[in-house]
């Protein structure tokens, strides 16, 4: 950084300056670059963190002024001296100051001083621009309130149309730069009447709303649209800008408007769902106006709070972010305007919403703003996050029983949840007959009251896959109740109350912790002894890994013996404790090395478990997944590496080798066995998953289409050694198979369920699924279809999809005379 400083602010600088800058204002941005030097961060640095900022804050107008020509020229002298990658950090710091102080609303700018700071922004001989290189739109919004309140001066007018042109001279500008243009262009120029875009679907049903309204209120509405239309530019509004928009609305009736604004979001979901379909992406699918007056109609829903409005902006949000191929989100603008929506309103209504969004849209991005969206809510009502998105769940009408009832007429809706993942359906007559359909003289006769039940149905499904994936996340949050508060939030309100009956507590009172669970209105221990006085009692989520083994192994003989079907795995969890060999290695663990990943999957599956990792590739692209625990203020490594070789014609790896996992607390990396128990056991249970699921060997089909050089790694994860997944897939096999009807064709050998059918007899790994036949160890490759029902046997928990793989396969082929299947067969009798 020496050497840029002495280019830049010594004699043999050769930087012409079009106006003359004092000495003062010169030996201030030497200090001030020497200063952001000392908490750059990569290319950047933040402002705040630099004390030469918080002091140009404090100078006097003239002097911010003439520091803003001081860093112009500055930026343009990088073309005359050779800085290597510093340049990128001058680069984005000069621009971010220039922007701050143009945006300062003491400072002033002449039409003089514009046309010298847009010749600035200018180089080569045909005034060509990077938009993206200087802050463009803070200046033309400086311009444009200086022309609103003083007019438009020919001089000033001469130089806006240079920089119109200079912004517009590609033949290929990016929507930014288009939108940037025609701002530019509309400086100064005075509308009558505000005209829709009908080039769309959108833009005509906004003019079908205009035509719908009465004369006067139509007046009302181009105001409105005209107000709409200048929102943009900015992430989100202004509190005023709202303001205007619900008087506004207010003024033609939140009524009249209510239906519009459905059907303008009705319209634009047809568009992206048309899209989705078919695969095929243009550009301009919805006009940049429209778009951005349906944006805006979306803000302003904030100060309306209805909860159909509600309900479909939830659907809207939810579609713009789905992923296109070769695209990415349909539109992330007005996706973030619903996530900026649901922040706005009372939390009991948004914030269920946005735990919805955090867990359905998976781009780190989003999540990130998601996640900040909710911190503010939760601040603004002096809670936590935990807390703010536990007290905005609402039990949506069930009962105790979880169940859904509704009379229609003779006949009675009866929703029931079955498990976190499924909602079940069925009507009854008067005389009590199950019927699974809907009766014709329920469709024909309650329309309306059908559509507002199937919505609570709709909203009770998603909501209950938001809180099993909360309440998991809450052992590693350090959560603690109070014995009322947490029977308010776990046993009275009846969504919540599914899980609470089903999960296993911690119960401290004074010096004294039992574990505990909800059953015939008391709480018991593993003993069936019933816990009294309660009240004082201090709660936290039970976890096997601070209890003893004999305490975990009472629990899930507890939970099998009354059939009790937990969320997730709870007194079954897979726990990992540190070995020698990590205590040998100290800093690293080399437990999950050397396996290959389908990276496709894998990045899916960290997004979805809360890892941040973005795809490697052909590029400079490498990056290691991380999970940050803020609660233990931890981060967790797991290095994986592209595969150079496996790049697809995308320049993407297919393909990752694993290495090392590292643990690491504020300060530095941490040694295996002081990492906190909890944390390791949660990260490596993590990890195992990651490889369980996305190794090559976890595919049944790898095998007779993957390359050679991967066979020996494949049969040996297929076939291998059992992962600690696997020790427990096997143990809770050994009791539950002896209770099924094909138990005396079963049996165990090392990591195999054995099953013995008519035909042959059948060797299932216990960690792939995959199988081996007797007696020669031939593959048989079956994959299983998910879209089936999974098999009836009762397991104690949600969620270990190869555990019911396992089972699935087992009660197939011990009946493998009945397999009507042509692929299996001709393997088996081959």
């Amino acid at each position: 950084m020496k050497n840029i400083i002495k280019k830049l602010f010594g004699s043999d600088n050769q930087i012409v300056s079009k106006r003359e800058i004092s000495s003062e204002v010169q030996q201030f941005g030497k200090d001030f670059f020497i200063d952001a030097q000392e908490y750059r961060d990569g290319y950047s640095v933040k402002l705040t963190d630099i004390q030469k900022y918080s002091a140009l804050k404090k100078k006097p107008v003239s002097f911010r002024k003439e520091f803003v020509f001081e860093l112009i020229y500055l930026k343009n002298g990088q073309s005359k001296t050779d800085w290597g990658d510093d340049a990128y950090f001058f680069k984005d710091t000069a621009k971010n100051v220039m922007s701050l102080l143009i945006r300062a609303s003491d400072v002033y700018f002449d039409d003089d001083d514009i046309s010298d700071i847009i010749q600035g922004f200018l180089f080569g001989d045909n005034g060509s621009l990077n938009s993206w290189n200087w802050p463009i739109v803070p200046l033309v919004g400086k311009i444009e309130a200086e022309v609103k309140k003083s007019g438009l001066s020919p001089e000033l007018s001469d130089t806006l149309s240079i920089l119109h042109k200079a912004i517009t001279k590609s033949n290929y500008l990016s929507a930014d730069e288009i939108r940037l243009g025609n701002r530019v262009a509309n400086i100064g120029k005075l509308t009558s009447e505000f005209e829709i875009n009908r080039t769309d679907a959108l833009g005509n049903s906004i003019y079908d709303t205009l035509t719908s309204l009465k004369e006067g209120d139509q007046a009302v509405f181009k105001e409105l649209l005209e107000h709409f239309s200048k929102g943009g530019g900015k992430s989100a509004p202004a509190n005023s800008w709202l303001k205007t928009s619900h008087e506004l609305i207010t003024k033609i009736g939140v009524d009249e408007l209510r239906s519009h604004f459905i059907k303008w979001i009705e319209v634009t979901l047809d568009i992206f769902r048309e899209i989705h379909k078919n695969q095929e992406y243009e550009f301009d699918f919805i006009a940049d106006k429209n778009m951005q007056i349906l944006r805006s109609a979306v803000w302003s829903c904030s100060t309306i709070n209805d909860d159909e409005l509600n309900q479909i902006i939830e659907v809207l949000g939810l579609l713009s972010f789905k992923k296109l191929r070769n695209v990415g989100a349909l539109s992330a603008k007005l996706g973030n305007g619903c996530i900026y929506t649901f922040s706005k309103l009372p939390y009991q209504d948004g914030i269920s919403r946005l735990t919805k969004f955090r867990m359905k849209i998976k781009y780190p991005s989003v999540q990130s703003i998601i996640t900040k969206a909710i911190e503010r809510v939760a601040k603004a009502e002096g809670k936590t996050m935990y807390e703010i998105e536990e007290l905005a769940v609402q039990d949506l009408g069930l009962n105790s029983d979880f169940q859904l009832i509704q009379k229609f007429g003779e006949y009675q809706a009866l929703g029931t949840i079955q498990s976190s993942s499924s909602f079940s359906l069925l009507w009854e007559n008067e005389s009590g007959k199950k019927i699974k359909s809907i009766p014709k003289f329920v469709r024909d006769n309650f329309a309306v009251e059908l559509k507002e039940y199937k919505k609570k149905v709709k909203d009770i499904q998603s909501n209950l896959t938001a809180q099993r994936s909360r309440i998991e996340k809450i052992f590693l949050a350090k959560r603690e109740w109070d014995f009322e508060q947490w029977k308010k939030l776990y046993l009275d309100n009846n969504l919540l109350r599914f899980f609470g009956t089903k999960l296993i507590w911690s119960f401290t009172i004074g010096d004294k912790t039992t574990s505990v669970i909800y059953k015939n209105n008391d709480f018991i221990d593993v003993n069936g002894v019933i816990l009294k006085n309660c009240t004082n009692a201090k709660v936290k989520l039970w976890h096997p890994v601070n209890a003893s083994v004999d305490e975990v192994q009472s629990w899930r003989r507890w939970l099998e013996k009354n059939e009790i079907k937990q969320p997730f795995k709870q007194a079954h969890r897979e726990l990992y404790i540190v070995t020698d060999a990590e205590k040998t290695t100290n800093t690293y663990s080399n437990r999950f090395a050397a396996h290959v990943l389908r990276q496709h999957i894998f990045i899916a599956l960290c997004r979805e478990r809360g890892w941040a990792y973005t795809l490697q590739g052909q590029w400079d692209s490498h990056n290691t997944p991380v999970l940050k625990i803020l609660a233990w203020k931890y981060r967790v490594e797991f290095w994986v590496e592209g595969i150079q070789d496996s790049a697809n014609d995308s320049g993407i790896f297919n393909y990752l080798q694993t290495d090392q996992v590292r643990f690491f607390d504020q300060e530095s990396q941490v040694e295996m066995d002081k990492v906190p128990a909890i944390v390791f056991s949660e990260a490596m249970r993590d990890i195992d998953l990651f490889v369980g699921v996305t190794s090559i060997g976890a595919d049944p089909n790898w095998r007779d289409g993957g390359e050679e050089r991967y066979h020996g790694y494949w049969a040996d994860f297929s076939f291998g050694n059992l992962a600690v997944s696997g020790q427990e897939r096997k143990e809770l096999l050994e009791n539950l198979i002896p209770k099924l009807k094909i138990a005396n064709q079963c049996s165990f050998e090392g990591n195999f369920l054995v099953v013995k059918g008519d035909i042959r007899i059948y060797k299932i790994h216990l960690g792939s699924g995959n199988i081996l036949m007797k007696p020669n160890d031939q593959y048989l490759c079956i994959v299983a279809d998910r879209s089936k029902r999974e098999n009836e046997v009762f397991l104690p928990f949600e969620g270990d999809s190869t555990l019911s793989v396992i089972l699935s396969k087992a009660l197939m082929l011990a009946d493998d005379t009945k397999i009507k299947d042509r692929t299996i067969v001709s393997q088996i009798k081959s």
